[in-house]
């Protein structure tokens, strides 16, 4: 990650602060996301209904989100660190 680019890119999600990225990165475009295709996919393979698998999809996985939220914040605080040095 020498490009500039790419720097820039890595100041700039660091930039947003620690819990909007969580928010953005693990919640929003993670969680949610993921919750609407497992939502989507149990039916077909179980004999839950969509809005079952729905209402428990929609507060696990943001909730996962913000692990992966904070596991994406550190991974790109070290690739920035890296990458200066």
């Amino acid at each position: 990650m020498t490009n500039p680019e790419d720097l820039k890119k890595l100041e700039q999600k660091i930039a947003m602060g620690m819990s909007k990225h969580i928010l953005v990165y693990g919640v929003l475009l993670w969680g949610i996301p993921t919750a609407i295709f497992y939502a989507a996919i149990t039916p077909l393979f179980t004999g839950k209904g969509f809005i079952e698998a729905l209402s428990f999809s929609l507060w696990a996985f943001p909730l996962g989100g913000i692990f992966y939220g904070l596991y994406s914040w550190l991974k790109t605080k070290n690739l920035l660190e890296k990458a200066k040095s």
